[in-house]
């Protein structure tokens, strides 16, 4: 080694080359984890850099800067939400009991929660320094849930004569509002509000509407 030159840096491991759709997940997973411990004043680019153990070239060549990160983490949060929505949903079958049914979504639904919480927790749980965009994203996941949450009330009110008289719009909205406190819910106190324990509250209160 020449009397000129510079050791490399011992405590510092280099990470390797990786294709850059990788990389892009991985500085979307930084990200993401910022702004759910600190807030989104947090994700800076040399935050996400640092946080990843990256030169910041590297976070700079999976996005061009913050607004198109941030941008793209939502989007991606937007996509997972939206399909725990769809899955959540069972088969409207011939032979399906609309209670069991209605049950089901609920209890699918809230266990997505409680396996993925973090990207529930992006869009349902928004912190103060929330940026505009990430609204319009919490409104296009309400709109899609409403859309399933309105299929399943039309399938259901051709199997349960007594849906038949109630306003299906008001129906919707009440039920989506209860669904986003029970999302909140189990986010925050998943010890004394699980799934199970919101099945068995859906069930005993649609065997006591019937009745």
């Amino acid at each position: 080694m020449s009397a000129t030159s510079t050791p490399a840096d011992p405590g510092r491991t280099r990470q390797p080359r990786m294709p850059i759709e990788v990389r892009r997940e991985q500085v979307l997973d930084v990200a993401l984890k910022l702004i759910v411990e600190k807030g989104y004043a947090a994700a800076t680019m040399e935050a996400v850099a640092r946080e990843a153990d990256l030169a910041k070239p590297r976070v700079y060549s999976a996005y061009p800067g913050r607004g198109p990160l941030l941008r793209a983490l939502l989007e991606r949060e937007e996509r997972r939400v939206v399909a725990t929505l769809a899955e959540a949903m069972p088969s409207f079958t011939e032979d399906a009991d609309f209670a069991e049914t209605l049950t089901a979504a609920a209890v699918n639904l809230l266990r997505a929660v409680s396996e993925y919480p973090v990207s529930w927790r992006l869009l349902m749980l928004p912190a103060d320094d929330t940026p505009p965009e990430v609204r319009e994203h919490v409104s296009a996941g309400r709109r899609f849930a409403l859309e399933q949450l309105r299929a399943l009330l039309v399938w259901g009110s051709g199997r349960r004569g007594g849906l038949g008289g109630v306003d299906l719009e008001l129906t919707v909205r009440a039920l989506s509002a209860v669904g986003e406190q029970a999302v909140r819910l189990v986010l925050t106190e998943p010890t004394e509000f699980t799934p199970e324990r919101y099945g068995d509250f859906a069930r005993t209160l649609l065997r006591a509407l019937a009745s």
